[in-house]
């Protein structure tokens, strides 16, 4: 398709963040579409394609059977993620009888992570690339020369400009600030295909930030794969703290939000910039994945069970009113009934804002599969079901507790029924709920005083509270 493209605006002069695609193209530019799977992490990776795409010539579209090259960013995580990623490119491949699709490419961490095993069972896949070459797709796809797999050894450069094309409207937006894992989970594969862990310069991220507030955006949510570490591999020591004062003082940004705290990395001065940078939000989301020792130490998660009971009364302690979310991994090699039951005593006395659960599952070359004393599936269904059915009652309890009450709500849309909808400082975009808005009249990226006036399941109802 390389006749075709328009020229190749350079990555240097493309604007760092962008709510639309560059127009005008002519009337051959290609049409693309990309669809993104998995994590939030991928979301933003999705988004530096789109841009390098657009940056091309290539002509945006929302849907596969539009567009003459489809991509599908893969998630290679756990069991349910590679299957989603497999069906989803087998329906897309569909595209290529039904309509106008040419090309169909595969990315991300499932194409990384079996790289030269998936080209021989998908036949229907015109090119995959890893998760080191985003940027690079244009290039990759115009390149010619029939090669089905493009994959670097060198990781992707992270301290330099990557311009991004936001995938959704709204206030709300993602902010990668580093890529990468170092580690040692022994349930995790991650590292292995997305590298060690590297932070991107302070000073780009604040630019980033920036950028955004001028697309529009009024609050950011911090990613990376383990986001205290950050700063360590600059020399900056564990300067997560630094950076959110840094952007605590980016005009026109309102809420900040980290996501993926590890425990190991939760310290007081983090705590301190927590508590006291008023735009960054009291929410603290810190995958804890169990609480018995022996599950902890078979992990490699470099904190027991002591020290994880100490660091959550700190945090509750330092941060009153915070919001705590955290993930939990049940069915883990070795864990008994037990250490289950000590997780559940655990959930019931922390009482957690949030609590997301996964069924431990064997990933190829990771430790834990080679682990002995695997807990049977159907066990490890039956722990989970009861860990959601405590949290769900937990968040029952909290959510009513809440009615009466007022609190800020930053209004993001409408729904399919016409009312406004939002989200509290305590509620994390996608994973934590919304709250949805009677009565009341704002616009998009507003943040308003509001009165909880009832329950949803785990959503909010509430309406504006008039001023004066």
């Amino acid at each position: 398709m390389s006749e075709n493209l328009l020229q190749i605006q350079p990555i240097s002069e493309m604007p760092l963040v962008r709510r639309d695609a560059p127009v005008p193209l002519g009337p051959d530019a290609p049409r693309a579409a990309l669809i993104s799977l998995g994590c939030a992490k991928n979301t933003v990776d999705s988004e530096i394609m789109l841009a390098a795409l657009a940056g091309a010539g290539y002509r945006l579209v929302s849907d596969a059977e539009d567009a003459q090259v489809a991509i599908v960013n893969t998630c290679g995580f756990i069991e349910d993620a590679k299957r989603e990623s497999i069906d989803t490119i087998l329906e897309v491949a569909q595209f290529k009888e039904a309509g106008d699709l040419e090309t169909l490419v595969v990315a991300g961490c499932l194409a990384e992570r079996y790289r030269g095993e998936l080209a021989q069972g998908l036949p229907e896949v015109d090119l995959f690339i890893g998760t080191r070459e985003y940027d690079r797709l244009p290039e990759l796809l115009g390149s010619g020369g029939g090669a089905r797999e493009a994959f670097s050894d060198t990781l992707m450069d992270y301290g330099r400009r990557l311009p991004r094309i936001l995938a959704e409207p709204g206030p709300s937006a993602y902010l990668k600030v580093a890529e990468g894992c170092s580690r040692p989970c022994t349930f995790c594969v991650i590292p292995r295909f997305r590298g060690r862990f590297r932070s991107r310069p302070l000073d780009l991220v604040v630019e980033e930030a920036r950028a955004l507030t001028e697309a529009g955006v009024r609050e950011v949510n911090l990613l990376a794969q383990e986001i205290t570490s950050y700063g360590v591999d600059l020399g900056l020591g564990f300067s997560l703290a630094r950076l959110l004062a840094e952007l605590n003082e980016v005009d026109g940004l309102e809420w900040i939000r980290v996501l993926y705290n590890y425990p190991r990395g939760v310290t007081d001065e983090l705590l301190d910039a927590y508590r006291d940078l008023p735009r960054v939000c009291e929410y603290i989301d810190m995958p804890l994945q169990h609480v018995a020792t022996p599950v902890l130490s078979a992990m490699r998660r470099g904190i027991d069970e002591a020290g994880t009971r100490e660091l959550v009364s700190r945090i509750k302690e330092k941060i009153p009113g915070c919001a705590l979310r955290t993930t939990m991994l049940v069915g883990f090699p070795g864990e008994t009934d037990a250490d289950f039951e000590r997780l559940l005593d655990f959930v019931k006395e922390t009482r957690f804002a949030r609590l997301g659960g996964f069924v431990f599952s064997p990933e190829d070359r990771s430790i834990a599969a080679r682990l002995p004393d695997q807990v049977p599936a159907e066990l490890a269904r039956e722990r989970m079901a009861r860990l959601l059915a405590l949290q769900e009652r937990i968040m029952a309890e909290e959510g009513e507790a809440l009615v009466g009450g007022e609190t800020q709500v930053l209004v993001e849309g409408l729904t399919g029924e016409g009312l406004l909808r939002g989200r509290t400082r305590l509620q994390a975009p996608e994973v934590d709920g919304e709250v949805f808005l009677h009565e009341t009249e704002a616009e998009p990226g507003e943040i308003i005083t509001c009165e909880i006036i009832g329950t949803d399941g785990v959503d909010l109802v509430a309406r504006g509270v008039t001023a004066g």
